[in-house]
């Protein structure tokens, strides 16, 4: 199928509450010709209006992120997580701190607001800020574990700093929290500089939370400017001092610094000031959305309703920004129903005039709360859609690979090849390609930098040079252009990680987006690793976990959570050079990379070639994160049947075939991990080794064995 690059480009910076409507929107109805890329600082988007219910325990926290890899996925736009440093408005480029600048067409910030910090140092290790929310409970409870060494068993003091929806919501549910994690004594303040809490509330409203605080013995510090935050206590302009082991700060809503390094005029707190259609006024091809902006001579509150009702609006007018035509204007409503989580299984609702607190109110606030994450559950891709998997996936099986070379002639085949000397060292060549598995070009390249290289650094040599081979989708000249530049800036990422440089190479348009390298390497020491030098007795290791093919996969079906993707990527990205250098120099002489045939595969023949049997025990073996429920909910590389034929080779018992990670063996590894075989005086020195470069131990997978005659060459345990 042609994947031709579209012309126009829509980039979101900032996946909050409205730009969060687009990329559902997106994904359901698409924009034509049009390509979707979100930029987040996170893999997950939080829904500030369930923190409260998460920390009093009434709902699990998944229930309220928005897994963005899995949304993206289904709905076919681009996920970045790289930090943005500038804008550049007239050239209509994102800048960012590593990749190169990405071009736009129409672009929506909604990068939220920080907590303000009124010039106070919130360096002190007692502080915990709300935001950003996404870390905010891992923080939370990080610090709870360093204060059970100070604290003592006297009682935990906490003071939540700001009195506004947030911070008493915060206070509300903060209780039930620490009766959960922290399981002894402790009381909770609100500290506020406001004269009252909830000061833009109705006074019913605040009444019946100033009852609810009284009730549960939570101590209000009105008219309390903090001035500084001490290692126990809170430090007020009036020389108070407010007892204070932890600091949550929840004041009111900050502009971020980005905002100011973006060029675009802001008003007099930071925000980007906009037009009523959500337009900056500096420039009509970028929209400032939630709380990242502030509509001109408008007073609207930084409040989560405001954002959520400006996405219809937002997803209209960046339509017609891109069809050049009239923009609708975004009208505030003037009231909104508030709701506040007591933490206790009430709420305190407000509604134009009308203040109470009940439990039903709860049951609102959760049914409305939890009807709106459910808009943002992933799109759901038919099942038995056919999908051939990229990355190493694409690959021909073994069994075609190896019936179709003896008719090549007398050639002599090899993953890395050996293809001249020097006075000094072996020189080594090696070649690959793949359809990239991700959307994000540059994200392909470096991937595709350290698979092609692998060959070379399972040999024994160091990368050098390199030869690119790219196929770019027809399309616009600019599109292409962009493509191409941060592919070939993701692969040079990672072959000056190497010490390697990109020489040369060749481009021409295709059906999809591919890219390989042919890669020259320099032999390390006087001998290359090789397959066929395993010796009875020696230990198996492996360098990373298996699950890559199949949680890439998942990842093309929408079904690869936040969580395991980020272990994934992470994986792939671990450089695999510096295990060449400490094996050489540690005497091992066996090794190969875990590629397109999977760990059996690869093993199998290193097996053949040095003629020896193996035992794996597959307890051992590290495996990624979800990729056992994926193998388990029937997902698989589309190159895992071929690879599956190896099992005839293998021995084990039935229990073992059953296990999800038996499957695992014949995965198919895009940027998978080396497989080395050595004996136990080169696996001490190769762990002293690793230990000093703090980088990845080896993990010991299985022994080596003499063959026995009629038996199969491998035995998993």
């Amino acid at each position: 199928m042609n994947e031709r690059l579209p012309s126009r480009h829509v980039v979101l910076l900032g996946i909050g509450h409205t730009n969060a409507h687009i990329l559902r929107m997106y994904g359901m109805q698409g924009l034509e010709d049009t390509a979707l890329t979100c930029i987040s600082n996170f893999n997950v988007a939080s829904y500030s209006g369930m923190m409260p219910a998460v920390l009093a325990g009434q709902v699990p926290e998944v229930q309220m992120q928005i897994d963005l890899v899995r949304l993206c996925a289904s709905a076919g736009a681009r996920l970045i997580t790289e930090a943005v440093t500038g804008l550049d408005p007239k050239t209509q480029n994102i800048v960012f701190q590593h990749r190169p600048p990405m071009p736009y067409d129409v672009l929506s910030i909604g990068i939220g607001s920080t907590a303000a910090r009124e010039d106070i140092d919130l360096a002190a290790d007692n502080v915990v800020e709300i935001k950003p929310m996404q870390t905010f409970l891992h923080r939370l409870n990080d610090k709870l574990e360093q204060l059970r060494q100070t604290v003592g068993d006297r009682p935990l003091h906490v003071a939540v700093a700001g009195s506004g929806a947030a911070g008493v919501e915060i206070a509300f549910c903060m209780p039930a929290f620490l009766k959960r994690a922290w399981k002894k004594k402790f009381d909770v303040s609100i500290v506020t500089r406001s004269n009252q809490i909830l000061a833009n509330a109705k006074p019913a409203t605040r009444r019946l939370a100033l009852n609810q605080l009284k009730r549960r013995q939570i101590s209000t510090f009105t008219k309390t400017p903090i001035i500084s935050v001490q290692p126990d206590h809170l430090k007020t302009n009036d020389g108070t001092e407010i007892p204070a082991d932890l600091v949550i700060w929840s004041t009111g809503a900050a502009a971020p610094a980005l905002l100011s390094s973006l060029g675009l005029e802001t008003d007099a707190d930071g925000f980007l000031l906009t037009l009523p259609t959500l337009q900056s006024i500096t420039n009509p091809h970028v929209f400032a959305v939630g709380d990242s902006g502030t509509i001109q001579n408008s007073s609207t509150p930084k409040a989560g309703v405001y954002a959520v009702r400006q996405g219809p609006v937002l997803w209209e007018n960046l339509q017609r920004a891109l069809d050049n035509t009239p923009l609708l204007s975004y009208t505030p409503q003037r009231s909104y129903l508030q709701l506040l989580n007591t933490g206790d299984g009430s709420a305190i609702g407000q509604w134009k005039g009308f203040s109470k607190s009940s439990r039903w109110l709860m049951n609102l606030k959760h049914s409305i709360d939890s009807k709106f994450m459910k808009m943002y559950e992933p799109i759901q891709m038919a099942e038995d859609e056919p999908m051939q998997c990229r990355g190493c996936g694409c690959k021909i099986g073994a069994g075609l690979l190896n019936s179709a070379l003896p008719s090549a002639g007398n050639i002599q085949f090899d993953d890395a090849a050996e293809v001249g000397k020097t006075a000094d060292y072996k020189i080594v060549a090696s070649t690959d390609f793949f359809t990239s598995p991700f959307l994000d070009p540059y994200l392909a390249g470096r991937v595709a930098a350290l698979h092609a290289a692998s060959d070379i650094v399972a040999s024994g040599a160091m990368p050098k040079y390199a030869l690119s081979n790219v196929v770019i989708p027809e399309g616009p000249a600019i599109p292409q252009q962009s493509t191409l530049s941060e592919l070939l800036a993701g692969a040079r990422r990672e072959f000056d990680a190497m010490g390697a440089a990109i020489v040369g190479g060749h481009t021409i348009e295709g059906p999809r987006l591919e890219i390989g390298f042919t890669v020259i390497g320099n032999a390390i020491g006087d001998n290359l690793l090789e397959k066929q030098s395993l010796e009875p007795g020696d230990g198996l290791y492996m360098t990373k976990p298996l699950g890559i093919g199949v949680l890439l996969a998942a990842h093309m079906r929408g079904r690869c959570s936040a969580d395991d993707y980020s272990s994934l990527v992470a994986a792939m990205l671990e450089r695999q050079h510096k295990y060449s250098a400490m094996a050489i120099n540690s005497g091992v002489t066996a090794g190969t990379d875990i590629t397109g045939f999977g760990l059996a595969g690869h093993l199998l023949e290193m097996l053949e070639a040095s003629d020896t049997g193996a035992t794996l025990q597959l307890s051992n073996i590290p495996m990624l994160s979800g990729a056992k429920d994926a193998i388990a909910a029937g997902i698989q590389s589309s190159l895992a049947p071929s690879n599956r034929l190896a099992v005839a080779k293998v021995d084990a018992s039935n229990a073992i075939r059953q296990d999800p990670g038996f499957d695992l063996l014949f995965d198919p590894q895009t940027c998978g991990g080396l497989l080395l075989g050595m004996s136990d005086d080169a696996a001490n020195q190769i762990t002293s080794a690793i230990l000093k470069a703090q980088i990845r131990p080896l993990v010991k997978i299985g022994t080596v064995k003499q063959p026995t005659a009629g038996n199969r060459p491998l035995t998993v345990i």
